[in-house]
């Protein structure tokens, strides 16, 4: 049996499948019928047709709609159906009609209590007992017979019996949910109640009720004598609300009061025998029964509510009482034992506190030391002390305790002087032993006031050392004249011991956590350095990350003036800005301050530490306030070299003593070589800064005149197309030529002649507006160009205007007037709406104009042409010679280095234009792609007449020609040249065709299948003019070429810039990775040939091998001594092979430093005996190499300086070396430009 009074609003069911929703209907169908079976079998004396068969029924389907929801109506639905048409012989309309009725008044029920008193928990409470009687029994029951009234007038037509009916079928559904859904809630949902004695009293109390309930059942009740029944039911349940009875003995025998009305009704008894009259005496049976239900069950709920809640308030209040009691029994007896646990614990936690992952400062875990020992221990106050061995007093750095306060403000003494006594802590620290006191000791009698004001009691004193040496002592006071058990000495000794050695490994921890950081420190300082642009930048952030480790204070690098006075460069840290206040001299008679820690440093050159600064400085120095104040108890000075000599002091304070062990000098000596390093590379940084502009400046412009050369005008020219471009305007390059230059040359020599230029540079400038631009490419030729133009007529006034002003005479070094003609070709930019003309392609433009003109010179009206018109007649020109047959061949050799012999040639093609040969630059713009496969074709054939004829005279080598770039896109053009190949008498292994750049080459995919096609029959591939710029690069990976020529602008300019060696060794190692032969072109003299011999090139081709030259003189040059000499005469050495075997020298001593130091040991290459470098410069001795031999002296000292650390095994820094390296190639780069041109 489970207590009514417990039970709790069930919360709305879901089954989880639709067989357990089957398994619900099925059961909730079952329970319905056996209940309406149960009633009509009660009910089957009756001998009137009554409905009560159907009506205890309710409760079930109110408590199935209450927890299941409308998930059990079907089974609920059928049940009912069932129920009316065989045990109450209802029709099937009127049937339905009450059994939909029932449903939807017992769900109404379940929403109206959800909804108005969520919180319902059964009849324990007056607002419950209601709700539960109103919302889930009378409401929905009076709705149900409503809507039955409702169903009997419409089925039957009785419409005079109606209220009475829905009256009585009100009470009836009412009283049925009552007492039987309160059954099944009960069972299902309530908690066990306690354990319940049956009561005598109950017996008698619930056997009376019984009987009056039976005996009233067997009287007849008149109309007159309605009071006599509902009087007494009504007064019946008011007496058990007197009673004190819990609800699982109340409520049986409530439902059995019920059962039994139910029983009396059926066999005739009672006033129900003419229910179906509905007559008055009826409504008052009905509503006695009811109220007798909930009346029984409300009282005992709300008294067992009552009863349990006093009961548990007594039970506890006794519980409180006994509890206390013992405590306070167990406080009294065990008080010493708890003193020694609370020691044990506060041990603990202070192990704990002193093992914990994140440490805090130690003055803060000495506070909290003495918190857990007043805290654990409850004692009036600890703390601890440390001696002043200077002055004896004992200062407290760490106390707890409301007595704490008072005792720091006591000035206590280690030992007794004229004014103080000693005190019980000092007599603990000099006996050396722990000591205990009480607080009457005569030791105490200076503070008898502070003991008695605040209930002081016994102490104890043990002493211990810090880890600096300084002498220390843990005090600990009680209260109310209590002292400490003699057992405690002991703990507190091990105690003290433990505080000593935590706080030596501290100091050992945190010496290594101060390394680690100031280690961080250097790594970031490192960056610093490394991206460091300006030197005072520079110091000022290292000064700052010194400061932001939280080591130091203060940091600071200063430097003495020309007076001899320390200069602040660089300051950060904590009142730091005092030092400015100061004079800090060198000078030793200077004192006190030429004798700082600073001034003596500098003058020794060494660092300099002071691990206690207070102490060595003195309270009578005059800057000991500042420091005192300021807390700068230690402090360290280290010297900052620069260029190899001392330059500055990099100074650091420290807030604590002893700061600075050798794991932190270490790395403040890294900190202050660094500095030096970063000095040093910004000072390089800037002197190649100056020098890599002067030397762009020189790049740039033309040594003889001042204007821009061909790199400058081209750098300009880019930016003003894209100008013009973006504006909607013109640009106009004119290229001009003199005349008469070369007669000048001759009759007055080349002095004169470059006299001559300067003037007429001079002429050109000031006949220029500030916006437009002027350049010398070279001889007597200048490039002229105008922007921002609005039309092509803006050009001729130009050029009338500079006409006139080089017409004028030259009067140069007292000679008469020279005369000179111009000529000049003009083109315009953009010239269609998408010119897609480039920089190089202008230039070509204005040239074939110049030329147009110079043709044209007995015939113009002008002295420029303009491209446009010029290229028409040059196109026709250029047509009608490649027509009329006029294309020759000229061979260039190859000369093998390896071999040392010429193993093949290369076959350039030519216009023949009677007094000159056109080149393909000149002539290949104009050919349409039909001349073009013309042009190969006469190649070809002139190539297989002269390699037959070589063959005859026994030349064995191989031709290169170069193809067009369309012919290996599509199968189409590849077969055309498959044909033109074909027809060629030559054998395929002794043909190299070389493809250009182009467009046409873009798809790499189709050009190398084609690629391997020619190659399968053996043919070599070979990829023209590789390095010219990215795409070449590109093909070089994607192709599979055979053969790659070097671009000759990588070799052309080596005696200018050396440095472009570097770039050569780079696509040279390119190459060679890619697995091909390698040509390097633009070979034009011995000295460049000698370094490629130098740099194991494998093959060349230029001036220095040879000039192009006709098939028939081919045979004779082979066989004549100077192709020998060529290629095997040594010439004089030069700067430019010094460059080359420079960087081979300083690789070689790098690796050996690195890689294999003994071997540097052995070899001894810091003597310049030993040095190939210095014999080279010996042969340049006609030059004045005057700083290069000393830059490379220099480069020997260095070497020499590592000899020390390499011996003792150490890491060598060779940053410097290095930087001395590129300072001797710099004064060779130097060396080669300023020496006289040729």
């Amino acid at each position: 049996m489970k207590s009514f009074a417990e039970i709790q609003l069930p919360a709305l069911s879901r089954p989880s499948s639709l067989r357990q929703v089957f398994l619900l209907n099925v059961g909730f169908f079952g329970g319905h019928l056996l209940l309406t079976v149960f009633a009509a079998l009660i009910f089957s004396h009756s001998l009137a047709g009554h409905f009560w068969p159907i009506w205890p029924a309710a409760g079930i389907t109110a408590y199935g709609l209450l927890v299941w929801g409308p998930r059990v109506i079907p089974g609920l639905l059928i049940a009912s159906l069932l129920s009316g048409h065989f045990f109450i012989d209802l029709r099937w309309g009127i049937n339905i009609w009450f059994t939909c009725s029932e449903i939807m008044g017992a769900w109404l029920g379940s929403l109206l209590l959800r909804r108005f008193c969520p919180g319902w928990a059964g009849l324990q409470t007056v607002r419950h007992s209601i709700a539960y009687l109103l919302l889930f029994a009378g409401i929905p029951s009076l709705f149900t017979a409503g809507l039955t009234g409702a169903g009997g007038w419409l089925f039957t037509n009785a419409s005079g019996n109606i209220p009475h009916l829905i009256l009585f079928w009100t009470m009836a559904k009412a009283a049925a949910i009552i007492n039987i859904s309160t059954l099944f809630l009960l069972f299902f949902h309530g908690k066990p109640a306690q354990k319940t004695y049956l009561d005598k009293r109950f017996l008698l109390l619930g056997t009376g009720t019984l009987g009056a309930i039976i005996l009233l059942f067997f009287q007849t009740y008149p109309s007159g004598n309605l009071a006599v029944g509902a009087v007494f039911l009504l007064i019946l349940p008011f007496l058990w609300m007197l009673a004190n009875y819990p609800a699982r003995l109340v409520y049986p025998l409530a439902a059995a009061g019920f059962l039994l009305a139910l029983i009396g009704t059926s066999m005739g008894y009672g006033p129900y025998e003419h229910s179906h009259n509905l007559y008055p005496e009826t409504m008052a049976q009905m509503v006695g029964i009811l109220l007798e239900s909930i009346g029984l069950i409300a009282a005992a709920m709300m008294y067992e509510r009552s009863h349990a809640a006093t009961a548990l308030e007594t039970a506890n209040r006794e519980l409180e009482q006994r509890v206390f009691a013992r405590s306070q029994d167990l406080q009294i007896r065990n008080r010493e034992l708890q003193i020694r646990d609370a020691f044990l614990q506060s041990v603990t936690e202070v192990n704990r506190l002193f093992a914990a992952i994140d440490p805090l400062e130690l003055s803060l875990i000495l506070v909290r030391f003495c918190e857990i020992l007043v805290t654990r221990m409850h004692l009036a106050a600890a703390w601890i002390g440390v001696v002043d061995e200077h002055t004896g007093q004992i200062n407290i750095p760490a106390k707890a305790g409301e007595l704490a306060i008072p005792l720091s403000k006591i000035q206590i003494f280690c030992w007794a002087t004229p004014e103080h006594t000693q005190s019980p802590s000092g007599r603990a620290i000099t006996e050396n032993r722990t000591l205990l006191f009480g607080a009457s000791d005569p030791l105490f009698e200076p503070w008898q006031d502070v003991i008695k004001k605040h209930r002081m009691g016994g102490s104890i004193y043990t002493p211990f050392s810090w880890p600096d040496g300084r002498r220390g002592v843990i005090a600990l006071y009680r209260y109310d004249d209590s002292v400490f058990p003699g057992a405690i000495i002991e703990l507190l000794e091990r105690l003290s011991e433990d505080l000593t050695a935590f706080m030596r490994q501290r100091k050992v921890a945190q010496q290594l956590d101060d390394a680690r950081i100031l280690q961080k420190t250097m790594l970031i300082s490192g960056d610093i350095a490394l991206q460091a642009r300006e030197a005072p930048q520079m110091l000022q952030q290292i000064c700052e990350e010194l400061i932001h480790s939280g080591l130091f204070n203060a940091a600071f690098i200063i430097r003495p003036d020309e007076n001899g006075v320390f200069q602040a460069l660089a300051l950060a840290g904590h009142h730091v800005e005092w030092i400015l206040q100061r004079r800090w001299s060198i000078h030793p008679e200077e004192i006190p301050d030429g004798q700082s820690l600073t001034s003596r440093a500098w003058r020794n050159r060494e660092k300099l530490i002071v691990q206690d600064y207070l102490r060595a400085l003195g309270p009578e120095t005059d800057w000991y306030a500042e420091a005192s104040q300021n807390q700068w108890r230690s402090a360290a000075t280290f010297p900052v070299y620069h260029r190899q000599e001392c330059w500055a002091m990099l100074n650091v304070i420290g807030p604590r003593p002893d700061l600075f062990n050798q794991e932190i000098t270490e790395v403040l000596q890294q900190i202050a070589l660094l500095v030096g390093h970063a000095l040093d590379e910004i000072h390089l940084k800037s002197e190649l800064l100056e020098e890599r502009q002067r030397q762009s400046h020189l790049a740039r412009h033309d040594a003889l005149t001042g204007l821009a050369n061909r790199r400058g005008f081209t750098e300009f020219l880019h930016p003003a197309m894209a100008r013009v471009r973006r504006n909607n305007r013109l640009l106009a390059v004119a290229m001009l030529d003199l005349d008469d230059f070369k007669p000048v040359n001759d009759q007055y020599g080349h002095a004169t002649g470059d006299l001559l230029l300067q003037e007429v540079a001079a002429r050109l400038s000031q006949a220029l507006r500030q916006s437009d631009h002027l350049a010398r490419l070279g001889g007597d030729e200048f490039v002229l160009v105008w922007d921002n133009l609005q039309n092509r007529d803006q050009i001729p006034p130009i050029l009338t205007k500079i006409e006139k002003t080089l017409a004028e005479p030259y009067f140069l070094g007292g000679l008469p007037g020279i005369h000179v003609g111009i000529s000049a070709g003009l083109t315009f930019y953009p010239q269609a709406e998408n010119d897609q003309s480039d920089a190089d392609l202008l230039l070509r433009q204005a040239d074939h104009a110049l030329y147009q003109a110079k043709q044209n010179k007995s015939r113009r009206n002008q002295f420029w042409s303009i491209f446009a018109e010029a290229q028409n007649n040059e196109h026709i020109r250029i047509q009608t010679l490649l027509h009329e047959g006029q294309m020759v061949l000229q061979y260039q050799p190859v000369l093998d280095l390896r071999q040392e012999r010429i193993v093949g040639v290369e076959a350039l093609a030519r216009l023949n234009n009677k007094a000159e040969a056109i080149s393909p630059g000149d002539f290949l713009p104009y050919l349409e792609p039909e001349d073009q496969w013309r042009l190969t074709e006469l190649v070809l054939n002139q190539i297989a007449g002269d390699w037959q004829a070589w063959k005859e005279a026994g030349i064995d080598l191989w031709i290169s020609l170069n193809i067009l770039p369309g012919s290996l896109i599509s199968s189409v053009t590849l077969e055309r040249l498959q044909n033109l190949l074909d027809g060629c008498a030559i054998p395929p292994q002794s043909l190299i065709l070389e493809i250009l750049e182009s467009e046409e080459l873009r798809s790499l995919e189709s050009s190398a299948e084609s690629i391997r096609s020619l190659q399968k029959q053996g043919y070599r591939i070979g990829l023209d003019d590789v390095g010219a710029g990215y795409a070449s690069l590109l093909y070089l990976k994607e192709l599979p070429v055979d053969e790659i020529k070097i671009d000759q602008a990588f070799v052309r300019n080596l005696g200018e810039n050396p440095n472009d060696l570097h770039f050569l060794r780079a696509i040279l190692d390119i190459g060679i990775s890619q697995n091909v032969e390698i040509i390097i072109e633009g070979v034009e003299n011995q000295s460049i040939l000698n370094v490629l011999r130098l740099m194991q090139a494998p093959m060349l081709q230029g001036y220095a091998v040879a000039r192009p030259m006709w098939a028939s003189e081919l045979p004779a040059w082979l066989s004549s001594s100077t192709q020998a000499m060529n290629a095997n005469h040594e010439i004089k050495f030069d700067l430019l092979q010094l460059y080359a075997e420079v960087i081979d020298y300083q690789k070689t001593i790098t690796n050996l430093l690195t890689s294999n130091p003994d071997w540097f040991l052995q070899l001894s290459p810091w003597s310049s005996c030993h040095c190939p470098i210095q014999q080279r410069l010996k042969q340049l001795n006609a030059m004045d190499l005057s700083d290069l031999e000393k830059a490379h002296r220099d480069y020997h000292a260095i070497l020499e300086a590592l000899v020390p650390t390499l011996e003792s095994g150490s890491v060598v820094d060779i940053y410097p070396l290095q930087r001395q390296g590129e300072a001797v190639l710099q004064q060779i780069t130097l060396a080669m430009r300023l020496q006289p041109r040729n």
